[in-house]
């Protein structure tokens, strides 16, 4: 009797079309679901980067207004910063990046002063004389902005000197265009320290940028940030 060829049969089994579905539809679940968390982790690194960047001009600004050899170099900073502010009832000082050259993209520093309208009243002799024409930044400087120009508004601060402090001696007590209307003189101003509101507006850079501060403009604005900050006699 003639013996038949014995079949191998295999024992390796492939995947059903139902495996390969399911096994398609979790990784596209995965894959939504770390896509939907991609979004606020963004958000939050976009965040912290601007706190960075309003923490540095924070920083720089109070450097300026404390330290700042540019200042009236020959008299006090207070003095000078005080008349500034009252001037106008506001000072501006301007914060940015810029190239070091517009032939060299890869040198960039920071630049910060006053814009260059900004002026202080003189006080009367024999006082000294107030000068912050080396803390001006001239309009053709902008042109090597590198990155957003910060504009630091200045004004009295709705903080009293002391809190028995009379408002009507130091400041209004209303605002106009948001800032307070400063009424006390130097000689006036009793206290060892000058309390300042100060706005940080961000603006882009190029040729419609205008040093010059429309109060009424930026009162519609909302600013950056908002702190106070004080000079010391």
């Amino acid at each position: 009797m003639k013996q038949l060829p014995s079949c191998h049969v295999s024992s390796q089994k492939g995947f059903s079309l139902i495996e390969v579905v399911l096994a398609i539809g979790i990784f596209l679940v995965t894959v939504l679901a770390l896509v939907g968390l991609l979004g606020p982790t963004l958000q939050s690194v976009d965040e912290v980067e601007k706190t960075d960047e309003v923490s540095s001009i924070v920083n720089t600004l109070n450097a300026f207004l404390q330290n700042s050899s540019k200042i009236n170099p020959d008299g006090s900073k207070f003095d000078a910063i005080y008349q500034a502010v009252k001037s106008g009832d506001f000072a501006t000082v301007l914060v940015f990046r810029a190239y070091a050259s517009p032939a060299d993209s890869s040198g960039i520093g920071l630049k910060v002063g006053f814009q260059e309208d900004e002026t202080a009243e003189s006080l009367p002799a024999p006082a000294t004389p107030i000068d912050i024409s080396a803390a001006i930044l001239a309009d053709s400087e902008f042109a090597d902005a590198a990155a957003t120009i910060y504009r630091v508004v200045l004004s009295a601060s709705s903080v009293l000197p002391t809190p028995t402090a009379t408002p009507e001696k130091y400041r209004s007590t209303d605002r106009t265009n948001g800032i307070y209307t400063m009424k006390a003189a130097l000689g006036d101003y009793e206290e060892g320290s000058f309390a300042m509101e100060v706005r940080i507006f961000a603006e882009n850079p190029g040729p419609t940028f205008s040093s010059t501060t429309d109060l009424a403009t930026l009162a519609d604005e909302e600013p950056i940030f908002t702190y106070n900050t004080a000079v010391v006699r």
